[in-house]
């Protein structure tokens, strides 16, 4: 997970739900005074089942459960079964198939929309302490290795992610690019991204994170599976890091002060080719959109958007450059 500058410790997070924690169905039961829904493994598929408009309600009503769950419960560790519940199936519903106006309901709903910054904070939280929990996790098992990171439960999303973003950058960077390092803002504790962009690529990478407790469980990790000098971790702020080392830069979905971090890059390497996640449809209950049209007027050129096949992977990418570079 990543944090720049923001009053939360971690900020990316995993595509889908939580792991190393497997919470039991819970039964129906006042939380604050406010009647909880059943975090049961049976809710998505429930609600996929639904007629649209009611399935559409029901959703909303879930999201602003969740919202009240987030914000009422001290405890946002995967030690928490309410919370775990509550993200795992809240990434259940966000990918499943909607259609446009669906999705606009949701989002543009007078109960929704102005809970959907706090939403996203808090979800923030719970997931960088639930990352952080699985990287110490792994790095004091005894026998741990690449292999055994391999069978990592969102080994296959992040796979499938990164799988489609190296498609596209393959046709899209420049000659001669190909051997270059790469610089991945917002690692966190359990870097699986900069893991596979090096194995798939086979050139070094860094990671940069502003949480100095993400960080050093990261390096802990990355030494434990042999690869503390193929990946490297730098603590600091994006916004502060130097890319003049780096044509490619990937930038998680949920680093903050996205514009402070693409003003330094264009101050250190005006012509990286710039690979930033985002989200789109259902999935924004979850993610930030990348605001495409604040990008354009700020001088990067949309070169391409990668999609994942997987439909459980929650994150896209965009791919930008600087115009006339």
């Amino acid at each position: 997970m990543d944090a720049l500058s923001s009053p939360l410790p971690c900020l990316k997070r995993a595509p889908v739900e939580y792991i190393g924690v497997h919470a039991p169905a819970l039964e129906t039961q006042r939380i604050g005074g406010i009647p909880s829904l059943e975090y049961a493994a049976t809710d998505a598929a429930l609600l996929s089942q639904s007629a649209p408009s009611v399935r559409i309600s029901e959703l909303i009503a879930l999201v602003k459960q969740t919202y009240a769950l987030l914000h009422q419960e001290s405890d946002l560790t995967p030690s928490n079964p309410l919370i775990a519940e509550a993200v795992s199936t809240l990434s259940r519903l966000v990918t499943q198939t909607y259609s446009p106006d669906e999705v606009q309901r949701v989002l543009k709903d007078t109960t929704i929309a102005p809970l959907r910054a706090g939403l996203l904070a808090k979800l923030s939280e719970a997931e960088c302490l639930m990352e952080l929990f699985d990287s110490r996790r792994l790095h004091d098992q005894h026998d741990l290795s690449l292999a055994e990171l391999r069978r990592y439960p969102n080994w296959d999303r992040y796979e499938a992610l990164v799988g489609a973003e190296l498609e596209l950058l393959a046709r899209l960077r420049r000659a001669g690019d190909a051997e270059r390092p790469i610089v991945f803002v917002g690692s966190g504790p359990v870097p699986l991204s900069a893991v596979i962009l090096h194995l798939q690529e086979k050139v070094p990478v860094v990671c940069v994170d502003v949480d100095p407790a993400a960080c050093e469980s990261a390096r802990l990790l990355l030494e434990r599976v042999g690869l503390g000098e193929a990946i490297r971790v730098s603590q600091g702020d994006g916004a502060d890091f130097d890319y003049a080392p780096f044509r490619h830069v990937f930038v998680a979905s949920l680093v903050t002060r996205k514009t402070h971090v693409l003003a330094q890059i264009r101050r250190t390497r005006a012509d990286a080719l710039v690979a930033v996640r985002t989200a789109a449809g259902m999935r924004q209950l979850m993610y930030e959109a990348v605001d495409e049209q604040a990008m354009a007027f700020a001088g990067w050129r949309l070169l391409g958007r990668s999609s994942p096949r997987e439909r459980q992977v929650i994150n896209s990418t965009l791919f930008y450059r600087l115009e006339h570079i």
